[in-house]
């Protein structure tokens, strides 16, 4: 089963520490990691643009070999002829 993580107080206090402690490994050994996402593309949907964000989360999940695809809700009929 999908869980969605909306806020941060969605993690117990032993996830924070284990997402912290996986995040400080794959800084310190990326090449390791290089290949975590390998065959997987992920969307990255925005209800508000932000340049950074995109930029930040395109260059991780490139680093971690996986596709990103970017959807704006602005330009989409999303919710509108389409079903969510």
């Amino acid at each position: 089963m999908v869980r969605h993580l909306l806020k941060v107080s969605d993690f117990t206090k032993e996830e924070c520490e284990r997402v912290i402690n996986k995040s400080i490994e794959i800084k310190k050994n990326p090449k390791n990691y290089n290949s975590s996402l390998e065959g997987e593309t992920l969307l990255m949907l925005f209800e508000k643009p932000s340049l950074r964000t995109r930029i930040s989360f395109e260059t991780g999940i490139q680093q971690l070999g996986g596709h990103a695809i970017f959807y704006s809700i602005k330009d989409s009929p999303l919710g509108k002829k389409e079903n969510i």
